[in-house]
């Protein structure tokens, strides 16, 4: 009986050491495809499980793997990549970058593109396909149903009436405050106001219909007092710019 349990006990000795014998390190460095500087922060991980590690500064990492695992790859901005052990114990990694996914770029000022998630202020942006596709001749009518919070007054429905543009309400009870916002056309501003003709309650043409919507790329509309940084007080009420 006890050389049986000795035998037992030997087997189990065997069976762990195998364990942990097929158990390897893999060390290599990350860089970038494009110019071949090191990447850090870039996720190792063994694929099917929870266990791998972070690249440091240098792009370095390290880590604990069976000899048949698999390494994935990933770091936002670039394509995943999965390598093979396969009994390697250096595996170097050139990631190619992927522009796809990342937060949009918008215009806030003529020349000035920032990424959306680190503005201060509510901006949004439209295309030149859904300002064109309303075949409205005016390109404050085009914004009608576009953009949260902007509502849009049309005077009348004949041809050259005026349009007019308020974003997230009336900022004025002066009854002659405009209360529409600056428009802002290849970075030069422009007057959007309308005149209301003596004796008639239609009004006269805005500014902004002479702008051709489809020599429109895309229109942000800046919300928000914040986006008087940019522009002033002109820009109190918000600012549309269009490129």
């Amino acid at each position: 009986m006890k050389n049986k349990i000795t035998i037992m006990a030997l087997l189990a000795f065997f069976q762990l050491t195998g364990m942990f014998a097929q158990q390897q390190e893999v060390t290599g460095t990350v860089t970038v495809a494009s110019d071949g500087m090191p990447l850090p922060g870039v996720n190792v991980l063994v694929k099917g499980t929870n266990e791998g590690t972070v690249t440091d500064m240098e792009g370095n990492y390290a880590v604990e793997v069976g000899e048949d695992a698999v390494l994935v790859f990933s770091s936002l901005g670039f394509e995943k990549q999965e390598q093979p052990v396969n009994g390697r114990s250096v595996i170097n990694v050139s990631m190619v970058e992927n522009l796809e996914g990342l937060d949009e770029v918008v215009v806030t000022s003529f020349g000035i593109e920032q990424e959306k998630r680190s503005l201060g202020y509510a901006v949004q942006e439209i295309n030149a396909e859904e300002i064109t596709k309303t075949k409205q001749q005016n390109v404050v009518s085009a914004l009608q149903g576009q953009a949260a919070g902007v509502q849009i007054t049309n005077s009348g429905g004949a041809p050259g009436q005026s349009a007019r543009i308020i974003i997230r309400g009336v900022n004025s009870l002066d009854p002659n405050a405009d209360n529409q916002p600056l428009f802002v056309v290849d970075g030069v501003p422009i007057d959007n106001s309308t005149t209301e003709s003596a004796g008639t309650p239609r009004g006269l043409t805005n500014r902004a219909a002479d702008i051709n919507p489809n020599d429109i790329e895309s229109l942000n509309v800046l919300k928000g007092a914040a986006a008087t940084a940019l522009y002033g007080v002109r820009a109190a009420n918000g600012a549309v710019i269009k490129r």
